[in-house]
């Protein structure tokens, strides 16, 4: 049996309620949550939404075991309150970038628009810049020009 106008309308209404709280969450990260297709209930909205920022942000956190898709509409709200926490905290781990590179995370400041950029990663970009140094062999000693200790 086909949905009707207002049937439409109150699913839809539903899945935009998720989608602002889905945005309060990744606006802290940079991102914005899609806008619910027509049709789609808004468990399903949920559960897609899940299922991405579990892909984009929990990689290696225990949640990232958990089928998103296959939730109960009784288990959504407990899975979703853990994600949600999870994913500000996952996202500016820099354990999640791998070694040798940085990403970028782009927040937008809700008041004035205004953007920040932040960068990550497991090294600090100012170590390529420098030169190798010498090794200290020691503060307390003198040492002549041939390396050997003066008393």
């Amino acid at each position: 049996m086909p949905m009707t106008d207002d049937q439409l309308v109150r699913q839809q209404q539903g899945a935009r309620y998720y989608q602002r709280l889905y945005d309060d969450t990744l606006l802290r990260v940079g991102m914005r949550a899609p806008e619910p297709t027509l049709g789609q209930s808004a468990n399903d909205y949920r559960r897609e939404q899940l299922r991405t920022m579990k892909k984009a942000f929990l990689q290696n956190h225990d949640l990232y075991k958990v089928n998103m898709r296959g939730l109960r509409a009784d288990a959504l709200p407990i899975f979703e309150n853990q994600v949600l926490e999870a994913v500000p905290v996952e996202a500016f781990n820099p354990m999640n970038v791998p070694k040798g590179t940085m990403k970028e995370i782009v927040q937008i400041n809700p008041d004035n628009g205004s953007k920040i950029h932040l960068f990550l990663g497991q090294e600090s970009f100012v170590k390529q810049m420098g030169r190798p140094g010498r090794r200290v062999a020691s503060f307390m000693h003198t040492y002549d020009a041939s390396g050997r200790g003066l008393r």
